[in-house]
This record gives C-alpha cells, sequence and structure tokens, in this order.
C-alpha cells in the first residue's frame, strides 16, 4: 500500500461505481480500502475492487476482528454510498475514531419515522404520521393521520412498497399486503402511515419533487447538487431526474436547498447525504433523507458541468476541504431516464428494437435492466425499472421532446 491517506470503504450495492470511487480517490491524494459486506452482490464484485483498490473481506469475521483488520492500515477516514450499509460504517467508525455520522444519530439518519420525530423537533417539518407493525393497528393510525395518506417502509429505499390510499378499506387491504408472508411481494416488518404531501400542479414530464445532495461538516452543510425530477409513474415509481438547473424558479430552488440543508443539520448528518422535497402550493415540505449520496447525482452533476459530488465526499470524508456550486442558471442538462413497467404488469413478453431508444435525440446511453420472461412487480420499486436511458439536452424543452420520444418508442411488450 502507497503512503497515502486510507480511506474505508464499505462496499454494498450502492449510488456510485467502484471504477468512479477510486478516480475521486486519486484525485483527493488517497488510497480506497473497500470492506466487502457479506453479501452476493459485494461478492461477486471482490474481483473488480480489487483492480481499483485493496480488498477487506468481512466474510468469517466478526467485527470486533475487521475493527482490528483495519485498525492496523491506519485509516484517516470511511464512507458508504450503500443505504445498507450505513448503520455497519457507523459502527466501525466510531470504533475507529473516525469521522462519520454518529451512534446517536444513526437510527434517525435511516428511519424514516424517527426521521419526522427530529424535524418536528427541530422545527424544520410536521407531517402526521404513524408508525405500525401489524394490520390490527391501521384504524388507529388512520385516525390520528387521516386521509389521504401514504404508506412507506420504515426502513428501506427504491420506493418498495410505496403506494397512497384515499379510503380506510383500501388501506387495511395495503397494509394486509405488505404484511402477509405467505404473499407473493416483499413482506415489511414496519411501515409508516402518513400524511400525504399532495404537490403542486406541475406540468408533465416534470415531477412535483426534487433532491438535495448536501455535505455536512457540523453545523457547516451546503448543497452539492440539485437534482430536478421527472413525474412519478403510478403508484410512487420515481422515473429519474435531470441537472444542473432546473425547470423550477431561482427562488424555489434557494428554498428547496436552504430546506435540505435545515434537515440534514437536524439529523447530525456528517459528510453527504440526500434529501428529497415535496414542491407543495404551501411551498417546500421534506419528504425523506438518504445519508449517503443519491443515485445518479455523481453522473448528473459531473455531466452537466455543475460538481463533483464523489470528489467532495471523498474529501469531506478525510476532513480535507472542499468546493461547492452555486445555483445553475444554463448550461447543459444532463439526463438520467427511467422507463418503468405499467403497474398492472406482471412480466416481460418480448425485447426487441432497443436500437430505436439508442437513435433518439440527445440519447447517449440506453442500458436494458430486464430480459425476456423476467417477472414485473411494482411494488418492489426501483428494482424493476425496465430501461435507464442517459444523455444530454440543451434545453428544457429540447429534454421535454426527449421523454416523450422515449416514452413513444415500440420496444418492449408485457403480459
Amino acid at each position: 500500500m502507497s503512503d497515502q491517506a486510507v480511506l474505508l470503504v464499505v462496499y454494498d450495492t450502492g449510488s456510485l461505481a467502484p471504477t468512479r470511487l477510486a478516480r475521486a480517490a486519486r484525485e483527493v491524494g488517497c488510497t480506497p480500502v473497500f470492506v466487502v459486506a457479506d453479501t452476493d452482490h459485494a461478492r461477486e464484485m471482490i474481483p473488480t475492487l480489487e483492480t481499483v483498490g485493496t480488498v477487506v473481506d468481512t466474510a468469517g469475521l466478526t467485527e470486533a476482528e475487521t475493527v482490528e483488520s483495519l485498525r492496523a492500515l491506519d485509516p484517516a477516514g470511511i464512507i458508504t454510498f450503500s443505504e445498507f450499509r450505513i448503520a455497519a460504517t457507523v459502527r466501525l467508525a466510531d470504533a475507529l475514531g473516525l469521522r462519520y455520522h454518529r451512534p446517536a444519530d444513526v437510527d434517525a439518519i435511516t428511519h424514516k419515522d424517527l426521521q419526522r420525530a427530529r424535524f418536528a423537533a427541530a422545527g424544520v417539518d410536521a407531517v402526521r404520521f404513524r408508525t405500525i407493525t401489524s394490520a390490527g393497528q391501521v384504524d388507529d393510525a388512520v385516525a390520528h393521520v387521516g386521509l389521504p395518506a401514504i404508506i412507506k417502509p420504515v426502513v428501506g429505499a427504491s420506493s418498495r412498497n410505496t403506494r397512497a390510499v384515499t379510503t380506510a378499506q383500501e388501506c387495511r387491504a395495503a397494509v394486509a399486503e405488505v404484511f402477509d408472508e405467505a404473499g407473493d411481494g416483499p413482506v415489511e416488518t414496519a411501515v409508516m402511515i402518513e400524511e400525504l404531501l399532495v404537490g403542486r400542479p406541475t406540468p408533465a414530464p416534470w415531477g412535483d419533487y426534487i433532491a438535495v445532495d448536501c455535505v455536512a461538516d457540523g453545523d457547516d452543510v451546503r448543497p452539492v447538487f440539485v437534482t430536478s425530477k421527472f413525474a412519478l409513474a403510478h403508484p410512487f415509481r420515481e422515473r429519474g431526474g435531470y441537472g444542473g438547473f432546473s425547470m423550477v424558479s431561482e427562488d424555489d430552488e434557494r428554498a428547496v436547498r436552504e430546506l435540505a440543508c435545515r434537515a440534514v443539520r437536524a439529523l447530525n448528518v456528517h459528510g453527504v447525504a440526500d434529501v428529497e422535497i415535496k414542491l407543495t402550493a404551501d411551498g417546500p415540505r421534506v419528504i425523506e433523507v438518504n445519508g449517503r449520496l443519491g443515485a445518479w447525482v455523481d453522473d448528473l452533476a459531473v455531466r452537466s458541468g455543475t460538481s463533483d459530488p464523489a470528489r467532495v465526499a471523498v474529501a469531506a470524508a478525510l476532513g480535507r476541504p472542499y468546493e461547492t456550486p452555486e445555483i445553475r442558471k444554463d448550461g447543459p442538462i444532463a439526463f438520467h431516464y427511467l422507463v418503468v413497467p405499467p403497474a398492472d404488469a406482471r412480466r416481460v413478453r418480448s425485447i426487441r428494437n432497443v436500437s430505436a431508444l439508442r437513435r433518439l435525440p440527445n440519447v447517449d446511453r440506453v442500458t436494458v435492466l430486464t430480459d425476456p420472461g423476467a417477472s414485473v412487480d411494482w411494488r418492489i420499486g426501483a428494482r424493476g425499472n425496465a430501461a435507464a436511458v442517459i444523455g444530454t439536452a440543451a434545453t428544457h424543452q429540447d429534454l421535454a421532446a426527449t421523454v416523450a420520444a422515449i416514452e413513444n418508442v415500440d420496444w418492449i411488450d408485457y403480459e
């Protein structure tokens, strides 16, 4: 290993590719050491990780043994880009005396109901909610929250099992389904029923919500990138985002940035966090905070020439200085558009003519995320997307036309 500072990267499925992380580490002047979780994905990635850094395989090790093996490397920082490894990273950081989220804050960072309580206590935002762990608690929850409401997992990502309900009967049925271990969908152990934040009227293809990725060092919280969103697919599935300048007004963007920083500060985040915010008729409202870099954020920021989130994240983890951007008013618009199957689809019947997607104006790359014969289930959220279409547009009008063209291409059939 070189004489450069060592950055521990607790690795699993996440929001930044190892090759991109390694490039950012080289630019900052540190050596990445990938601490590999004992999961199928992480283990499959070991050969790739070994080409860009050093690997510490934790399979068969206790957490105490892992800590001692990492301590011998004299690490200067630690980070994860995986939602599923935040808690483990907090424990390792605490044991090694490294800068990261604090143990006292990790539950609020990773549990959506505890986030709501923190936001209300800090005066950031107040939304009615109840946490339930059985179908028998639905009626009391609805009486407190009111209708319409939204059901979402307390711990989770990618819009899994997330849906709106407008009646008590609909809510009972939806909750019974997500707790049904004999069913065919993903099962939850705890869900929130919360007040539905109603977005302001927004023309297609634009979304009525937005995301701000921030970097935090104590009370110093700054925006790194704003990801504007496309309209959700029914019931609550993300269609991707775009940046670096938004369809929303400069005043709205300033308000969104300020609220995002307040939310991150309320959770005592250290390092990077992704904040989702609903744009309502009464102003911006916090949807949730993820204690890691958001999906596609680094790619959109770099391709639009807005900022360098991966480099900022690495520098923050090491306690080194970093720069953050101002609001963009022009420039290229990078996009990451997700093709989402219809909510009633159950299987992919056929795929053909993908080249028609690739030939569309402003499209640089198309990644098909499914196969003929694959099952389709909206309840698994983003893991069920059909394709990702990536490119750059000169104007919002061009981008809107490209999105319409993507949706009109006849390339996939469902049962």
